[in-house]
This record gives structure tokens, sequence and C-alpha cells, in this order.
């Protein structure tokens, strides 16, 4: 029997019609989840500041201290992943951050704030692999830029809604310490849901049905079943295409972690904007990011469709998008008013999150059985930023007294993002 809905009860149990896009949207939820837990210090930072007394340079490194695990779990993660696959590694991940991120509200000094950060990272770390990973599974080739970037605009939605949920967690309960508590535990009940709902073979999911079933395998026999790879997943490091996608990556991520890490303090302390509304000044910012990341997604699946040739719709895209930034961004230097300011941060941002198409390039460039390794790969190159951003912002600020020096690197990283991109051969497998 059908409904409107698409779901439909047989006698096997429910189905649900286009199960691969529910499947992706828990992704995105997940990382939604993700981003708000791992931006949740930021936001509740000049809270915490105030508190334990201190100041921009160590706040810095206790904001970078999340990536040190974060990156260095890339490559096991991935790892990980290719070997128990993406449900076991995404639930476990997930019920493990959960604790740590409730835990996180009994910090009482710098050490312990940087040892829950820096666990945060090993739990968090290989769940966006997992996530790229099934999308190998799960989508169609012809999918693939949609099904990524609808994943990674998790980060820019959760960082978002984090800034509304974090900040009215501590407004209404009067401390940033039960917040956390808060999200933990949302955080672990999904962890739950991702037990239940996730399945890594499409073909074995309880709810899918027979015609969606049969239309992933056509869609795997008619782009050819991959021979089993052999060899080290090292191998396409021999290859400039896969050098390329890392320094991207790397520039990418230094825009996004500088932006996670300190936009919520920048509208507070620099433009002098009240806590409350800091929250929403976030939403605008990381909202304006999920908005690129789904347009990117969009044009990308139909351009290629059209005919168009991956190297063409990728470099356009990825190198407008790292042009964006620098452009955007540098403009902050240059304008008076608190929302002239934040606005070009959103549009910076907008552009920074078409950098999403970069989780579908691994899937282009690895053969199925090393995308998990690949992207591994990229994400830690891509962390490695991540450590580093967060604690030159704070010693710029901390040296400088101001956020012009900021800018002016963010500007550079966004430049080291669109170059590499425009020279990557998307068209082949390494």
């Amino acid at each position: 029997m059908g409904t409107r809905s698409g779901v439909r009860t047989q006698a096997s149990g429910i189905r649900v019609s286009g199960l691969r896009w529910w499947m992706f949207g828990f992704f995105v939820l997940v990382m939604i989840i993700n981003y708000i837990d791992r931006a949740s210090l930021s936001i509740a930072m000049p809270l915490i500041s105030k508190d334990l007394h201190l100041d921009a340079a160590i706040t810095g490194v206790i904001l970078s201290s999340f990536g040190w695990t974060y990156a260095v779990m890339q490559l096991p993660g991935g790892w990980l992943v290719d070997k128990l696959k993406p449900r076991k590694v995404v639930t476990g991940s997930l019920l493990g951050w959960g604790v740590i991120e409730g835990l996180t509200g009994l910090a009482n000094g710098v050490a312990s704030l940087i040892g829950m950060r820096m666990l945060l990272g090993v739990f968090e770390g290989p769940v966006q692999n997992g996530a790229n990973a099934s999308l190998t599974r799960w989508l169609r080739k012809s999918e693939h830029a949609r099904g990524s970037t609808l994943v990674d605009g998790g980060g820019p939605l959760g960082t978002a809604f984090g800034g509304l949920l974090v900040t009215g967690l501590i407004v209404w309960l009067g401390t940033w310490r039960l917040a956390f508590a808060g999200v933990g535990l949302i955080t672990v009940l999904i962890g739950v849901a991702a037990w239940f709902f996730m399945r890594d073979n499409p073909a074995t999911h309880p709810m899918i049905t027979r015609e969606e079933a049969d239309y992933l395998a056509k869609g795997e026999a008619e782009e050819g079943r991959e021979p089993e790879a052999r060899g080290s997943a090292l191998r396409y490091f021999r290859f400039r295409s896969a050098w390329l996608l890392l320094i991207a990556f790397f520039g990418y991520d230094a825009v996004v972690y500088g932006l996670l890490t300190w936009a919520p303090s920048y509208v507070s302390e620099v433009q002098h904007v009240s806590f409350g509304i800091t929250g929403l000044w976030t939403f605008v910012i990381f909202g304006a990011g999920f908005v690129g990341e789904l347009i990117a997604g969009q044009v990308a699946d139909r351009w290629i469709r059209s005919g168009a040739s991956p190297n063409l719709v990728l470099r356009t895209l990825l190198g407008l998008a790292g042009l964006g930034v620098a452009v955007a961004i540098i403009l902050v230097n240059t304008v008076s008013t608190p929302a002239a300011a934040i606005l070009l941060i959103s549009l910076a941002n907008f552009f920074l999150r078409w950098g999403g198409l970069y989780w579908s390039v691994p899937a282009r460039l690895a053969s199925s059985q090393h995308v998990g390794r690949l992207s591994g790969a990229m994400n830690f190159s891509g962390n490695v930023a991540g450590i580093l951003a967060p604690i030159l912002v704070g010693v710029i600020v901390q040296v400088s007294g101001s956020f012009v020096g900021v800018f002016i690197m963010f500007a550079i990283a966004g430049l080291l993002m669109a170059v590499p991109s425009v020279a990557i051969d998307y068209s082949r497998k390494l």
C-alpha cells in the first residue's frame, strides 16, 4: 500500500522510497551534531575566558587542541572505516564523543579543557570518512557531488544552529557547564539511532524498496565493478593530483577552522555584540555557508549530467570558491560597521563551503577500497591547518590587538585553496 509520503507498508515491513536520501539526511544530522559539539567551546569561549581568566594566546591553544588528535585520527580513522565499515565506526564515534562533550562542563582549567578537546578529537576523527565512504555505496556516481555537499553541509549548518542552541542553553540554564551536558546527551541518543538506522550495504537495509535496490545495483553495473585494489593506498601519492588535493584542502580548512573557532569571539569582543545576539550572527555566518554548499552540489551534479567534463566543472567551481573567499574576507578590513563586517564574513563563508565538493574527489581519484584512506589523508592535511589556524589567530590578535592580520591570513588561505584546485585532474582514477 502506498502513501503520498513515499513510505509503503508491505508484508515484509516498512519500505521507504528514496531511502538513499534519507540515509544521507541522517548523515547531515550526524554532521550537524558533529559541528555543534566541536563549535560549542568556541561559542561559549567569551564566557569561559572570563571565568578562567584566559588571554587570547592561550585561548588559541585551547581552541586548536581539538585538531591535534582529530588530525592524527584521520589516517587510522580512514583505515578503520575501510576495515570495520561505516556503521560500526560512526556509531562508536557518536557514543564516545557524546560522553566527552557532556564531561567538558566539568573542566576547571586550561589542562582539563585541552584534555577534553583532545578526547573529543579522537572520537570525532573517523566520522566524516565514514560518511564519505558510504557515499560510494548509497549513491550513483552522478549523485556524488550532491551527496558529498549534503553531508559536508551539516558542518556550517551545525555551527549555525550550534550558535543558537548553545547560546540558548547557556541563557536558559544560567551556566555554560550544564549546556555541554545537554548537547552531549543529544549526541549519545543519535549514536544509538545510528546503529539501528545505518547499513553498509544498501541491499541489506530492511527499509529499502526493491526498485531502489535495483536502481543502485544497476548504477554499479553500468559504472563497472572495480577490480580488487592491490597494494598500498600510498601509491596514490606518486601522482600530482593527490598532492594538489591535500594542498587545496589545507587552504580550505585553514579558513574553516579559523572561522569556526574565532568568529563568535570576533563578533562578541571586536564588534561589541551582546552574547545573546552573537548566537544570531553566528547563525547568519554559518547558515550562509550551508546555503553555498547546497548550491555548489546541485550545480556540480547538474552541470556534469549535462555533458560537461568533471575537470571543467570542479576546476571552475573550486577555483571560484577560493577566489571568492579571498576577495570577501580581505574586504572585511575596509569596512567600519559591525553589520558590514559580519555580512562580508558570511559571504566569504558562502563561497568557502563550496569546498564541500572536495569530499566527492577521493571517489573520483581512488578505487572504492581506498576511498576511506584517501579521504583520511585529505582530511589529515586539512586538519593540520585546523591545528595551526586557531593558534596563529590567537597570536596575531594578542600581538597586534586587532584582526586585520587575521583576515589577510585567511585571504592567502583562500588563494591556496583556489590555485591547486584548478590543476587537479578529476577525470580519471590515479
